[in-house]
Formats: structure tokens, C-alpha cells, sequence
């Protein structure tokens, strides 16, 4: 519509996206399908490389990119990013995802692509994006084939590092409001919680920049890198780094020496309020403990509709039945 139509004129003269099909003409990764445009790319040997060596160095390109991105973010967005990793299984959403930033917070989403086919849809509509592949077999089996739980907490280190607040966000957390205002002064980390136990879930997210907060995900990714072999060990090491006690697959067989390395910072965290940023629960039914939330007992900021509600499709479903629509 009109609205739709303005925001196109404007984004079209962000000065990124020219960067980023210059920059990608070096990608080290070179076409990523016959014939397809190519873009910025990073892979988890670019990611493990980048924990000890120069980013300048071994990818200047994702490199300049990050740097483009934040000099506008510091710019335009009030030092922050809104940072999501997406599959074209949710392309559904891609629009809302856009929409609903824009609306919302001022901004435009930067998004990690996990395919070609995601990585086109948002550069046509203006956004920043920068390409995820996994080159080994390990990286591939991180997280339900969506190859997503590296880059998560690789790009949260990167950006911190550039001085930007990051609010990280699933591609199936859908916004009815904006979520910066619940960014307090005291923890340098506001993090979702689960509905169903006391854990973390990393879903979503909302990191300061300070020194802690990088050491904390540069020594996480680190540590998955070289620990992690199945889909949700990423999350479970997440959790214990903040927690510091025992979850569902932690301390497991690991050493006390190999989970300090975890918890080798002191960061200073929260849970985001469960009852505005919730995590979808099969329905209430009558013998469902009265204590837990129900979606309707209270305005929500932000609703993570995960794999638990079905389909990629039956989640866009639900999230636009519950009006989280823009």
C-alpha cells in the first residue's frame, strides 16, 4: 500500500546494499548457486578463524559489510541492531518481519540468510543481509537443519564489538510492540525465558555492548565450536554460561575445567518478563495449572511461536490469527 510504497523509496537509499554486492565480488565463497546473485558470505571456519585473527584479514568482505551497517545503526537506529537468522521455510513472515520492525522500533531488521532464495527476498525489500553456509559436517547438525546456531551468537560478538546494542530475535518470534523500552540499566543481557522450566531459551535476546557481554559470546562460541555435536547443545550451553547450575543436557560428562570456560565472565543478566515476551505452550486445558500464562491474561510485547506449535506455515498461521500482523 502507500505506506509499503514510501518505505521502499527511502530504503532504497540506504547506502548498503551497494556495499554488499561490492564487497561480494571477493566473497571467499564465491557463487552460491548458478547463475544466482552473489552475496556477502560466512561459513564456521570463518567463524572459528575470526575468534583469534583479524576479520579485515581473512573476510574483508563480511568485514566491510558489519562496518556499513554500523556506521548507519549508529546513525539511524540509536547505536542499535535488530538481528534475525531466517530460512525461506518462513518467507511467509519475511514481510511482517520487515513491517513490524520498521513500525515498531524505526528499523530495519539485519538478517543472516540461511539460503538464496532468504537472502533475495530481504535485500529487495531494503534490509541488510549477509549469507550463513555451514562448512562442516559438525556446524550442520547444530540446530534442526537450519545451521543457525554459530552465526546467532557470532554476529550478537561482532556487532557488540562495533560499540551497537543487539536485540536478537528467531524468525518465528513475532512483535505486537516494541521491545527496546524493557532494556533496563542494570543487566547488560535481557533474555527470553521458557514457559514450561526455569531455563533460557535463545530465541530472543537484548545484549549491551559492554566488554563482558563480548568475552561472554566470543568464549560461547568458542566453546560450541568444540563441545557441541546436537541440535540444542548451543541453547543448554547458553543457559549454563548465565545460570552457572545444572540443565537438561549440562553439566553431562564434561570436565570441570571444560565448563569453566562457560563461565569465565560476569555478565550481568535477567529474564525478559514472561508474561510480555512469551513462549508459546500447547493450549490451557482444564487440568492446566492456573499459574501458567495464557495468551490474553496480559499484553504482550513479543510471542515466540516455536516448533512445539507446528509447521513453519502453521506458526505464520497463528501469528497472524493472534494479530501479531503488520
Amino acid at each position: 500500500g502507500e505506506r509499503r510504497s514510501a518505505n521502499m523509496a527511502r530504503l532504497g537509499r540506504m547506502p548498503w546494499i551497494l556495499v554488499a554486492a561490492v564487497a561480494a565480488c571477493c566473497s571467499r565463497a564465491g557463487a552460491v548457486a548458478s547463475g544466482a546473485r552473489q552475496h556477502v558470505m560466512v561459513d564456521d571456519l570463518v567463524i572459528e578463524r575470526a575468534l583469534d585473527e583479524d576479520m579485515r584479514r581473512i573476510a574483508p568482505n563480511v568485514a566491510s559489510w558489519e562496518d556499513v551497517v554500523a556506521e548507519h545503526a549508529h546513525g539511524a537506529w540509536n547505536s542499535t541492531v535488530y538481528l534475525v537468522v531466517a530460512s525461506y521455510r518462513f518467507y511467509k513472515a519475511f514481510d511482517n518481519l520487515v513491517d513490524a520492525a520498521e513500525t515498531l522500533m524505526g528499523m530495519q531488521p539485519v538478517v543472516v540468510a540461511l539460503d538464496v532464495g532468504t537472502a533475495q527476498h530481504f535485500e529487495e525489500r531494503g534490509a541488510p543481509v549477509v549469507r550463513y553456509a555451514p562448512h562442516s559436517e559438525k556446524a550442520s547438525k547444530l540446530h534442526f537443519n537450519g545451521d543457525d546456531a554459530l552465526v546467532r551468537y557470532f554476529f550478537t560478538w561482532r556487532f557488540a564489538s562495533h560499540g551497537l546494542r543487539i536485540v536478537y530475535s528467531d524468525i518465528d518470534v513475532f512483535l505486537a510492540s516494541n521491545p527496546l523500552p524493557f532494556d533496563r540499566r542494570a543487566p547488560e543481557i535481557l533474555i527470553e525465558a521458557h514457559a514450561f522450566n526455569d531455563e533460557i531459551c535463545s530465541g530472543f535476546w537484548i545484549a549491551k555492548p559492554t566488554p563482558s557481554v563480548q568475552h561472554m559470546f566470543k568464549q560461547l562460541i568458542r566453546w560450541i565450536s568444540r563441545h557441541c555435536g546436537h541440535s540444542l547443545c548451543h541453547q543448554t550451553a547458553l543457559d549454563f554460561s548465565l545460570r552457572g547450575v545444572a540443565n537438561y543436557d549440562l553439566p553431562g560428562n564434561f570436565s570441570p575445567m571444560e565448563l569453566a570456560a562457560l563461565r569465565g565472565h560476569s555478565v550481568r543478566w535477567e529474564f525478559l518478563p514472561i508474561r510480555q515476551f512469551m513462549h508459546y505452550t500447547p493450549p490451557r486445558r482444564p487440568d492446566t495449572p492456573l499459574h501458567w500464562l495464557c495468551l490474553g491474561d496480559n499484553p504482550v510485547v513479543a510471542l515466540h511461536i516455536w516448533r512445539a506449535a507446528g509447521s513453519a506455515d502453521a506458526r505464520v498461521l497463528l501469528a497472524f490469527a493472534f494479530g501479531f500482523w503488520f
